[in-house]
């Protein structure tokens, strides 16, 4: 016969394929090393061809519910249908038994997978037989690897019926033929069969540990002195839910199974380690062994930044046990990065810990929960989806269930070369240097009169420290404000005592104690240190060399995802469609926040899609604002300002409205004027389907009070 073996290179998978092939059958083996990738549905109509039969074997080590009944029951569904399309005879499906009782699995995610993928060949309307096998012998030892922590390991409390996996393999291989020669005959054609198989004895997990490491010294290359036990998934699992009521009971017990691997003499008369049949760590249903793998994560966070914070909160939202990982090449933990250039410059009181976006047990061993880790300081290197696989700096694996890409922007660099006085602003680091630089009385020149070089230049003149600002043409802030009120913004910077200089940055030098800027018409500062602000560019150099589509930005749909599966990203560096404006990319705080939520949400199975068209805001001085939209002063601009005793327009206080050649509104300014972003968003929203053709009746639109 021609049998498939889907995830032929796991435990069970390799056992599968040496069986078969001994009794004479034609087996194709299915796995991703061999071009066949069941979640994605790639290869499997090449492999069903001709096919008798098909083994289920897939596996995959998670803890989310959410991911695992999307794995399980993707991968039964692509089985299904090109089984179907390829007229195979039959179905197998190993299963675990009483995986599908719901007080079993009510606190194991992986079991709730294992019940979906039962419950999708069930209703498939296809010959099928689910094997129930209680869990291996072989398992004990992988359990260890993963909970053993110096002396002591943590081991759940399961009463099982432990059986060898080389038993279960003869069984699978039993039922795949015979079931499918009835098929031939004309019987069972839509029929569902379960067959269940146990192990002779029972015994909890922790007990057959004991054992083995009583008897072979260590298992799974662990040999703790304590073994713990403790009830992490319920009464149900720990009370004997996992042994089957009506089974096959298999001869080999424990003893004989450890018999196969006890250590043998050596030539020498000593003794050799046991050699162990351990199962794989498999995260991706492809047999990766543990050895390889630095971790594995239902869920993988590639930036630490603020989309990444709100990512793990919108995580925990849907899932709050599954496993996450944060990888940033950052060394500092999170924080809200406006403070970094407002609050912590103006407010006394203000720290960097209260501007933290995480909370719990320190941040560079975990975070809010136990099942959340942050590797901070660690650089990713390559992103393998076809893998759900990321490769670290130092060339590490670790396997992933969904990944966000949350890498962010980095700054436009000039050439004048960052140092230890030229700072691009943008961390933490770069904010602790400034601080020490930035004392009263010092000269720091800002290069950059755009949105975050007027936000230093204002900050670091509130705290008596004299400041150049160099930008390229005055009035400050053309390409957004209104001349006027541009006019009106560049005399309330020189009345504080900031000096501007118009001037393109040519580059300069650092000198032990400050700072040489030399500008392209000749013009040399000296000062004690120099902030660069000219912009920032995403980083997408990963997703790229990923294959993943990158215009300005990597590309995501309305939930955020990337045209790779169970890929995301969020924040600064994904272009995604606007429910108002279309698509764009957006470098604001709130868009890393409410995209980072939604897009962790997302990942935990919520499917909702990202509707936030978000707002930004900043403090120059005295004068504060919140915008939505495209502040572009190439647009035609209505000014609705509050009116003076003069009579003349008061420019501490209004409202700017900015509109395209169809008469749509794509931005609106509120400037000191506050709890309007809500109204804001409506103006753009009514004037996309319907423009106005008055420009001057949107006055009034937002009350200015």
């Amino acid at each position: 016969m021609r049998i498939v073996v889907l995830g032929a290179s796991g435990t069970l998978g390799t056992l599968l394929v040496s069986r078969l092939r001994a009794d004479g059958h034609e087996v194709v083996e299915a796995s991703r090393s061999t071009g066949v990738d069941a979640y994605t549905g790639t290869g499997l109509r090449e492999a069903f061809a001709g096919a008798d039969a098909v083994i289920d074997s897939l596996s995959k080590v998670m803890l989310s519910a959410a991911t695992a009944i999307e794995f399980f029951t993707t991968t039964a569904g692509n089985i299904c249908s090109e089984a179907r399309r390829a007229g195979v005879g039959h179905l197998v499906c190993v299963s675990i038994a009483g995986a599908a009782d719901g007080e079993v699995n009510r606190r194991y995610g992986y079991y709730r997978g294992k019940a979906a993928q039962e419950h999708a060949y069930r209703t498939s309307g296809l010959p099928v037989t689910l094997i129930h096998s209680t869990q291996w012998f072989e398992l004990v030892p992988l359990m260890l690897q993963m909970t053993t922590l110096g002396p002591v390991a943590v081991l759940p409390t399961m009463r099982m019926a432990p059986v060898a996996a080389e038993s279960v393999a003869q069984l699978v291989a039993q039922e795949a033929v015979r079931t499918s020669k009835e098929a031939e005959l004309g019987g069972r054609e839509s029929a569902v069969r379960t067959v269940a198989i146990r192990g002779p004895e029972t015994a909890t997990a922790a007990e057959v540990a004991r054992r083995m490491i009583d008897v072979l010294g260590s298992a799974g290359g662990k040999a703790p002195q304590r073994i713990l036990e403790v009830p992490l998934f319920g009464r149900a699992m720990a009370g004997g839910g996992l042994i089957p009521d009506a089974a096959v009971v298999d001869g080999v017990t424990l003893e004989e199974w450890m018999d196969r691997r006890r250590p043998e003499p050596s030539d020498q008369g000593g003794s050799v380690e046991a050699q162990e049949s351990v199962p794989s760590l498999d995260p991706s249903a492809e047999g990766l062994h543990t050895e390889e793998v630095l971790e594995a994560y239902d869920y993988v966070i590639v930036g630490a930044g603020m989309a990444a914070a709100k990512a793990v909160e919108g995580i925990r939202a849907e899932d709050g046990t599954g496993s996450i990982g944060v990888f940033g090449a950052d060394p500092a933990a999170p924080v809200y990065r406006p403070d970094l250039s407002k609050t912590l410059w103006v407010d006394p009181e203000a720290t960097l810990q209260g501007s933290l976006m995480v909370s719990g047990p320190p941040v560079l061993e975990g975070a809010p929960d136990e099942n959340t880790r942050f590797h901070l300081g660690t650089a990713v290197a390559a992103l393998t989806p076809d893998e759900h696989s990321i490769t670290l700096a130092g060339g590490r694996s670790v396997r992933y269930g969904r990944l966000l890409l949350a890498t962010g922007a980095e700054p436009r660099t000039t050439g004048l070369e960052p140092g230890e006085r030229v700072i691009y602003y943008r961390t933490v680091e770069d904010y602790r240097r400034l601080r020490e630089l930035a004392t009263p009385g010092a000269h720091v020149v800002v290069v950059g009169g755009g949105y975050i070089g007027s936000e230093m230049a204002a900050a670091l003149t509130q705290n008596r420290v004299r400041v150049t600002l160099v930008v390229t043409g005055e009035p400050l802030l053309t390409q957004m404000f209104p001349a006027a009120l541009a006019r009106t913004v560049t005399q309330e910077f020189r009345d504080r005592g900031v000096e501007i200089v118009s001037g393109r940055l040519a580059g300069g030098v650092e000198r032990a104690d400050g700072v040489d800027v030399r500008l392209e018409d000749g013009t040399r500062i000296a000062a004690d240190a120099a902030v660069v602000g000219v912009g920032v560019e995403p980083r997408t150099e990963l997703a790229q060399a990923a294959g993943l589509a990158v215009e300005d930005g990597v590309l995501v749909d309305e939930h955020l995802r990337t045209g790779a599966h169970s890929v995301y990203a969020a924040g600064d560096v994904a272009r995604y469609p606007d429910r108002l404006l279309g698509i764009r990319r957006v470098e604001h705080a709130a868009a890393a926040e409410t995209m980072g939520k939604i897009a962790g949400r997302n990942m935990a199975g919520a499917g909702s899609p990202y509707r936030t068209t978000p707002f930004f805001w900043s403090d120059l001085f005295d004068y504060g604002y919140e915008a939505v939209g495209e502040l572009d002063t190439r647009h035609t601009m209505v000014e609705d300002w509050a009116v003076g005793e003069d009579g003349e327009p008061d420019h501490s206080t209004g409202v700017v409205y900015y509109l395209n050649h169809l008469g749509a509104v794509r931005g609106v300014l509120l400037w000191n004027v506050w709890d309007s972003v809500k109204l804001a968003r409506e103006v753009i929203g009514r004037t996309a389907e319907e423009p106005v053709t008055e420009p001057e009746s949107l006055k009034g639109s937002i009350p200015l009070g």
